[in-house]
């Protein structure tokens, strides 16, 4: 049994155990499960593979039946991302652009979702890939009446992938998209909040040899009034990139650790 029929006989497993779970006991809370089609040309290509049907600076519609699949390992939940999620496998990461507000009610942290990537688009912002739809000649969001054509979950969210932990010196473009942890880090803006009012705000952390890196907050989370913590302490994070320079996105205060309240 190959791969995909591997997938196919555990998303149908799972709806048949989602049916009698229900039948036992109709309180019990049950995962989602859309079933997608699958078509005999359909291949599971991972996060790299679909990548590399790209080409840099370009645009690009998907028109083969592929589908890759990944762990949702950030959401909208705290305004810090808008009107997108993060997605890993067990090699990349992966941004989608999807046109609806409050996506965390839908794809939780690691909730395991299946994206049919035909029809779909691949380009970049500011150098950062994306998955999306072509919206006036430049990668956009996924309409809100083709989600449930494209994106399919499976069961309940599972364990989110731990982080992968990193120096600022060793980041690298293989990493963007990925759940990355830095330690050693301070903060040059302490006591300062981590966005004004008005725009989304780059902050400095620093390592302990001096290495800086941005962070960047949404004038839209949360936490934009918090104020940043003094002291050393390890931060968690999504990594990207703009124009050439790496930036970090945290999901939410939980992703910052040891330091001084």
């Amino acid at each position: 049994m190959n791969k995909l029929s591997k997938i196919i006989a555990s998303i149908f497993i799972l709806s048949g155990v989602t049916f009698l779970g229900s039948c036992i006991k109709g309180d019990l809370d049950t995962p989602v499960i859309i079933v997608p089609h699958f078509t005999p040309d359909t291949t599971i290509t991972t996060i790299p593979q679909l990548i590399a049907m790209h080409t840099p600076g370009g645009l690009e519609t998907i028109k083969k039946n592929v589908i890759v699949q990944g762990v949702v390992v950030a959401n909208d939940e705290s305004g810090n991302f808008y009107k997108q999620i993060i997605i890993e496998d067990d090699i990349a990461g992966l941004q989608i652009q999807i046109e609806q507000k409050l996506l965390y009610n839908t794809y939780k942290l690691g909730q395991r979702v299946f994206i049919k990537c035909k029809g779909l688009a691949l380009g970049e912002y500011g150098g950062n890939m994306q998955l999306g739809y072509i919206i006036n000649g430049a990668i956009g969001r996924i309409p809100a009446d083709s989600i449930n054509t494209h994106i399919f979950l499976e069961g309940f969210p599972e364990t989110v992938p731990a982080p992968i932990n990193l120096t600022i010196p060793t980041l690298s473009a293989s990493k963007l998209n990925m759940l990355v942890s830095l330690d050693s880090i301070h903060f040059t803006e302490a006591g300062q909040p981590f966005s004004l009012v008005s725009a989304t705000t780059n902050r400095n952390m620093v390592d302990q040899h001096g290495n800086t890196l941005i962070l960047r907050t949404s004038n839209y989370a949360t936490f934009q009034a918090n104020l940043i913590p003094s002291g050393t302490g390890t931060v968690t994070g999504v990594l990207s990139i703009f124009n050439g320079g790496y930036q970090f996105f945290i999901r939410d205060l939980n992703d910052l650790k040891g330091f001084t309240p």
